[in-house]
């Protein structure tokens, strides 16, 4: 794989306190149930439709249905930075800006037992200048390790957990919680 492009993010003033690396924010906690390891999910809509990720036959949770994302690495300058490399892995989209979060995070524990908090945030990506895409206006490439394919859902497709005729099941009820949160995000944030 090629090396990721160097992300010039636009300022979002809602996630700007978080424009610092991940041990930065991992080392506020000093809970006795701190994390130490933080991913992030990177939440693309294009109109109402949200892109969703399935995952690789091969790969954990396979065949199921999430957001782009992953653990951020300590080469990452800051979290909105891990944001915007996993996104550009998974998809080959490259992150405009970073921003809003979506809720609060929340925080699992991965078959190996490492307890990991993960941040989800509505991402801006560069369209293309070609119309013929049916006007998404984005081309997703994914790495067929990882994915195997996409959709574009709305919200009452996530809900219908049916996209056409592809079932959507979702890697954990806390991705498709975060999923439709992001719809109220947008609704939100485009409400006059």
């Amino acid at each position: 794989m090629s090396e990721p492009p160097s992300f010039n993010l636009k300022p979002c003033p809602s996630t700007f306190h978080l424009s610092i690396p991940a041990q930065t924010y991992l080392s506020q906690d000093q809970s006795e149930h701190a994390c130490k390891f933080l991913a992030t999910g990177a939440i693309v809509f294009s109109a109402s439709r949200i892109l969703l990720l399935q995952r690789a036959p091969g790969d954990s949770m396979a065949n199921r249905w999430e957001t782009p994302g992953g653990a951020c690495d300590n080469k990452d300058q800051t979290i909105l930075h891990a944001v915007a490399r996993e996104l550009w892995e998974e998809t080959m989209l490259v992150a405009r800006s970073v921003g809003p979060l979506v809720g609060e995070g929340y925080t699992f524990t991965t078959r190996s037992g490492k307890m990991v908090r993960k941040l989800n945030f509505i991402v801006e990506v560069e369209r293309r200048d070609d119309e013929g895409d049916g006007g998404s206006n984005f081309e997703v490439r994914l790495r067929p390790e990882e994915h195997q394919g996409f959709v574009w859902a709305t919200d009452e497709e996530v809900r219908a957990c049916k996209v056409g005729d592809v079932e959507i099941r979702f890697t954990t009820p806390e991705q498709e919680a975060v999923v439709l949160d992001a719809f109220a995000v947008l609704k939100a944030s485009t409400a006059p």
